[in-house]
């Protein structure tokens, strides 16, 4: 049964521990911290010292693993419209080719310290490399229609996939699954509240990308724009369409039930009112941030300030390899402390607890706490500030 000591232990349930001791079971459970007062009855041969920083496994609460053939294959910066026309044309492949991508970026995710996955599923492509058991996943079973009337027939096509998902053979404390709607541009509002009412008091996350681009909120506000163009483009009438005043991210908030536990992801056109007025509505919101994917797509981030308040409900994701250069949190984390001055404490709560907690996961995860299986990661950074840079080191100890 293993010891591991560093220069510091981040439990993030409580403070950092200086010199600190971890004792863990063959499996992974952890079964006690120690303080360096009180590792004087421990054999010093049964420690394992490590220079650095002790951590939690990471969280990718928000992630793509099906596009993960696209590595490489996308433009940047064309805009959210832009990309999305882009990945109608070239996302189809062969069944085979995606799972291998899927399989081989999930050991990366996995050897990048990264233990749970919130991941988006628009079919049974992924389950291949999850049959694996290698991370948690909550998978978000993603639905599009934006014609009101073929609202309930995309319910029913959710509701077959989401059976493929709970029939595989999974321990169910690692692997849930949820419906839910794609984006407020892509999903109609009538689909939107059925997917509420499905979910009713399942305690199940859903999700939704949310405030992506200034185009979002012109088709929200004004009923014009870039995005009432695209879906004129590929056939979709939009003559239902009436503008929202109130702008996409409160309109779908007074379509949930007020007891849900909503995933917002990206935010990037989000302000502090937005933010205040859904955290009146769903209190159990957390607000997901991909900066990597932001600053690929459309060369923008969001204002990160607004979220500092909100230090319990603010996780990290990766989006896809469709939209991202690596699937890393370390690289979040490192993007973020370029253009923010937030603290590691705030950022390393961020990428473990928070995104379990988003998850439904946080009972096994997120925290080095006793009872729990969290995994553990070595940070080494060559600086005294731990700013997240190229220099900074990850090593996976468990």
């Amino acid at each position: 049964m293993p010891y591991f000591k560093a220069d510091y232990i981040y439990p993030i349930s409580q403070a950092p521990i200086k010199n600190g001791v971890i004792h863990l079971s063959d499996n992974g459970e952890v079964l006690n911290v120690f303080t360096q007062e009180q590792i004087n009855a421990i054999e010093p041969s049964q420690i394992q010292c490590f220079r650095g920083i002790i951590t939690p496994g990471f969280v990718n609460a928000h992630c793509h693993l099906e596009l993960s053939h696209l590595y490489q294959q996308m433009p940047e910066q064309t805009g959210l419209v832009g990309f999305i026309k882009q990945l109608q044309q070239i996302r189809n492949r062969s069944n085979e080719e995606i799972e291998e991508a899927t399989i081989l970026w999930q050991q990366k995710m996995y050897d990048a310290g990264i233990v749970a996955v919130g991941d988006i599923c628009n079919g049974p492509n992924s389950l291949k490399a999850k049959h694996k058991q290698l991370l948690h996943y909550h998978n978000f079973i993603e639905l599009f229609s934006f014609n009101p009337a073929k609202a309930n027939e995309s319910l029913q096509y959710g509701l077959a996939l989401l059976n493929q998902f709970n029939q595989l053979a999974i321990d169910k404390t690692k692997f849930t699954s949820s419906i839910n709607p794609h984006a407020p541009y892509s999903t109609s509002l009538e689909l939107i509240k059925l997917i509420a009412d499905f979910n009713g008091n399942k305690h199940l996350p859903l999700f939704i990308h949310n405030q992506e681009c200034q185009a979002e909120l012109n088709m929200y506000k004004n009923a014009t724009g870039d995005f009432i163009d695209m879906l004129h483009s590929f056939g979709i009438d939009t003559t239902h369409w009436k503008k929202q005043p109130i702008g996409s991210m409160l309109a779908v908030a007074n379509l949930l039930n007020q007891n849900t536990k909503m995933l917002w992801v990206h935010n990037t056109y989000s302000t502090a009112h937005d933010i205040a007025e859904v955290m009146q509505l769903i209190p159990n919101s957390y607000f997901c941030l991909c900066p990597n994917a932001n600053l690929y797509i459309e060369n923008k981030l969001p204002d990160f300030n607004i979220f500092l308040n909100l230090k319990d409900s603010v996780c990290l994701g990766t989006d896809s390899l469709a939209s991202n250069h690596q699937l890393s949190i370390i690289a979040e984390m490192q993007t973020i402390q370029q253009n923010a001055a937030i603290e590691f404490d705030t950022l390393i709560k961020w990428a473990t607890l928070n995104g379990a907690k988003a998850l439904g996961f946080d009972a096994q995860l997120g925290s080095i706490e006793k009872g729990k299986k969290p995994g553990l990661n070595l940070l080494d950074f060559k600086n005294s500030a731990l700013i997240f840079d190229k220099e900074t080191k990850l090593q996976k100890l468990i």
